[in-house]
């Protein structure tokens, strides 16, 4: 169902809206099998390049080992490309809750504000679940990217009755249910089918049935709007390394401190080293080091050299940082 205007107020339902004051802290801890639609949302909203969707989708096998089918901000972070470290603990400034029945519609991250709805699993079925699709402060047009808007609603469909709320009638497909403060005459999509809209008093269902227009008059209590408070919560910094090495977190610390103390190291030098010192594990630990980006091998005269990344560097400083508080 769709509603114009306005938001109604229906009991035991959930809503994903900027326009109610008070709202819940959201959650991204949505089903791995859907980290792909929020890789999607990122690069919509304009925080990663295709460039880092690429390189983020292929970190969805190594997620399936670290996390148990849901997604963890925390880990994705740990194990994300060093450029991307910081959009992930952005998120997790946002996205620290577990959801609640008033979501909030960030405005700078609309479209991964959308996909927070997957992380919700309702109690009961078919619980409704309003969409608000009205215009954000500002601009024009529905604030999601309409394919992801429809990917997650055929998504949300198998659990909750899902309804929008627009402005412009426009993407109407089936069913409406106009506000008190609907202007009529705006409806132009289709002024020319529904001549006896003029007549139609708010709160009143259409429906287009073998091309008739049939109205019914619902008794609906209607929202006011307001303005959310968005809540960001500066996140804590955390142990990569023991995130992204569950197991062998110490083994992989030794490697960054010997790199740091080194400034750098030939890398077939290194290799024998890690040999030696944690056997069978040096080729997993080593290619994760890399893969995570704690380690780069840069190619000189001499063959390559490793040495610590940014993100290494703050993976190491996080540790010892801790250690000297600890003393």
């Amino acid at each position: 169902m769709i509603f114009l205007n306005s938001l109604p107020y229906l009991e035991n339902s959930i809503y994903l809206t900027n326009r109610l004051e008070r709202v819940d802290i959201p959650s991204l801890s949505i089903p791995l099998k859907y980290y792909h639609v929020l890789i999607k949302a990122l690069y919509l909203d304009g925080l990663i390049g295709i460039n880092h969707a690429e390189r983020l989708l292929a970190l969805k096998k190594d997620l399936d080992v670290l996390c148990n089918d849901t997604l963890n901000l925390r880990v994705l972070e740990a194990i994300s490309p060093e450029v991307v470290c910081d959009i992930i603990y952005l998120l997790r400034g946002y996205f620290f809750g577990r959801g609640g029945e008033i979501l909030p519609i960030i405005p700078s991250i609309p479209n991964t504000s959308l996909v927070s709805l997957l992380s919700l699993s309702p109690e009961e079925e078919k619980i409704d679940l309003i969409i608000d699709c009205r215009f954000l402060p500002g601009k024009y047009g529905v604030p999601f990217n309409t394919e992801l808007l429809h990917t997650i609603l055929s998504i949300l469909r198998s659990r909750f009755k899902v309804h929008l709320v627009v402005d412009d009638i426009s993407i109407i497909n089936d069913e409406i249910v106009i506000s008190p403060i609907t202007d009529k005459w705006n409806v132009t999509a289709f002024r020319d089918k529904l001549r006896e809209m003029v007549h139609v008093s708010g709160g009143s269902q259409l429906r287009i049935v073998n091309t008739r227009l049939e109205i019914m008059n619902l008794n609906i209590e209607w929202l006011r709007d307001d303005v959310s408070k968005i809540i960001y919560r500066p996140p804590e910094e955390l142990n990569y390394l023991e995130l992204a090495f569950p197991q062998y977190h110490s083994q992989a610390l030794d490697i960054l401190d010997e790199l740091w103390a080194s400034t750098f190291a030939i890398e077939r030098l290194l290799i024998e080293k890690i040999r030696d010192d944690i056997g069978d594990i040096a080729l997993e630990v080593y290619y994760k080091l890399l893969r995570y980006d704690f380690i780069r091998r840069i190619p000189s005269s001499s063959g390559y050299v490793v040495i610590p990344s940014n993100k290494g560097l703050r993976a190491l400083l996080h540790v010892k940082g801790k250690s000297s508080e600890e003393k």
